[in-house]
């Protein structure tokens, strides 16, 4: 019994490190197996809570779009029980295409009296997935939403650069099928046409074309004889009208002033020359031409409205003599003033600054078939004064202008409460041209004319759209483009290198424009 009992002993002795060994094996198993349920938990209340935030936002813009919806159906005179059915349809369309164990109630509406604003909620629950280990079956959320008009009226510009580049890749097309979305999209075509929302079109290329309103901006006048100036030399005449459109009184017809130098015998360099002042009524082909450059003078940058005064009249968009030419120079400009048709430089005859497209500043309407027209007869040719097409704009939404615009265009007034202005500026290309009195160039001219409409009372909202403008486009001092200097922040400044890019901009635009915002 002794022996086998230091048997037992001996034998348990030498077993007991093993016997360990499987204890704390085991105790291991049992530690692994009861921590996996709550990390598998922790990772299933993480995986499904990211799975439910996802879900959340997509209902967010699923609300987002329905109250939209509701509130410009209210605006085409829809009740709110129609609507509140609308948007039911709209949410539960909407939401059965989440699938994933998505469920969501019936959207609740409220309509704040007098207003066209919607407050709309909905509730929503998540099926889970590992959560369920847990016993949470479901994730629940909450989604709210709310719309209100917070601008009543707008006024918006847009200026189209017609420039000879429009000419290229199909540029000018583009344009005219990326504006009319825009037109679209600010004037459905269920819309209520009361005025609240306008829109006014100009366009530039060297010039800028006055049309109907030309006589108004330049402050013409009449002439009866050339003595009516009071000097018989044909450049003071000229100075002592400052770029005035000058009528002749028997024709009727706008002439300018210039000299015409003539020889006796042989017509070389040592030849005796005559210099005799002469005016001349303009041909057709320049003479009926309405084109305007710069405003000169204290109001050159500001929007006092046109020909009010001498400084506040555009430069008529008379040809250049140049009274500093050789006299063979000018014996060659006159008779291309006399006999050539006056439409090509030659000599000390320059037509140029007396060349623009014939597309004038629609002023503010609501007519879409109109703007349509409008922008479907666009053309394109000529230089790229850019400050002048920005300063149009101007004009056309400032009431400012309320003397040269008709009644039904009168831009409202920049104190008028909830009331929006914005411009639109479309170009392909760099600012480089200005009349030839002008010493600053067009970009520089363009900074200031954006500095001020940015300043208080105006506040204008300026889009730029650069479309496949070149990388070798001229900057500002600072570095910048002129289009992300003049733009309001860069979120107004859009760069599209195609047509469909460039639809996108204008649509982006005008939706920016609208007045119906989210506030949640």
């Amino acid at each position: 019994m002794a022996v086998d009992e230091a048997l037992i002993m001996s034998i348990n002795s030498e077993r007991q490190p093993d016997s360990f060994v499987r204890d704390a094996r085991g105790n291991v198993a049992i530690i692994a197996a009861l921590t996996i349920i709550p990390i598998l938990c922790v990772a299933g209340i993480a995986i499904d809570v990211q799975m439910t935030i996802t879900q959340k936002n997509k209902i967010q813009a699923v609300i987002d779009s329905a109250v939209i919806a509701g509130s410009k159906a209210m605006q085409a005179g829809q009740s709110e029980d129609e609507i509140r059915l609308m948007v039911k349809n709209y949410v539960a369309a909407l939401v059965n295409v989440q699938d994933n164990g998505l469920t969501c109630g019936t959207p609740e509406l409220v309509f704040t009296e007098g207003t066209e604003d919607i407050d709309a909620g909905i509730d929503c629950s998540q099926k889970t997935t590992l959560s369920q280990l847990m016993h949470r079956d479901t994730l629940d959320f909450h989604v709210s939403s709310s719309t209100t008009y917070g601008v009543g009226n707008v006024d918006v510009a847009f200026i189209f650069d017609v420039s000879g580049s429009m000419n290229s890749n199909n540029r000018l097309e583009n344009l005219k099928a990326s504006a009319k979305t825009a037109f679209d999209e600010l004037l459905p075509d269920d819309r209520e046409l009361d005025g609240t929302v306008r829109i006014a079109l100009t366009t530039y290329n060297s010039n800028v074309n006055a049309g109907d309103y030309f006589d108004k901006v330049t402050r013409k006048i009449t002439l009866g004889t050339d003595s009516s100036s009071g000097s018989s030399s044909a450049k003071s005449r000229y100075d002592a009208y400052n770029n005035r459109v000058l009528i002749d009184q028997a024709t009727g017809k706008r002439f300018f002033y210039y000299e015409q130098a003539t020889c006796s015998n042989y017509c070389g360099y040592t030849s005796s020359w005559t210099i005799t002042p002469k005016r001349r009524w303009f041909e057709t082909n320049i003479g009926d031409n309405t084109c305007v450059s710069e405003r000169v003078g204290v109001n050159a940058f500001t929007d006092a409205a046109g020909g009010t005064g001498a400084d506040n009249s555009m430069i008529a968009g008379n040809p250049q003599w140049n009274w500093n030419a050789s006299v063979n120079s000018k014996s060659n400009g006159s008779y291309e003033v006399e006999y050539g048709g006056a439409n090509s430089s030659s000599g000390a005859f320059n037509p140029t600054p007396a060349q623009c497209q014939d597309s004038s500043p629609l002023p503010l309407t609501e007519n879409k078939a109109k703007l349509k027209e409008y922008v479907d007869a666009l053309h394109a040719g000529g230089g790229t004064a850019g400050h002048l097409g920005i300063a149009w704009g101007w004009y056309l939404i400032s009431p400012s202008w309320n003397s040269i615009w008709p009644t039904a265009s009168h831009p409202w007034s920049w104190e008028e409460p909830d009331t929006a202005k914005a411009i639109i500026l479309m170009t392909d290309g760099e600012f480089n041209q200005t009349h030839p009195s002008i010493s600053k160039s067009s970009i520089e001219l363009a900074m200031e004319f954006c500095d001020a409409m940015k300043e208080e009372p105006y506040k204008v909202q300026i889009y730029t759209v650069g479309f496949q403008v070149p990388s070798s486009a001229a900057k500002t001092p600072s570095g910048a483009t002129i289009l992300d200097y003049c733009a309001t922040d860069a979120g107004h400044s859009f760069t599209p290198n195609n047509g469909e890019e460039l639809t996108d901009a204008y649509r982006a635009i005008a939706q920016s424009i609208s007045d119906l915002r989210i506030t949640r």
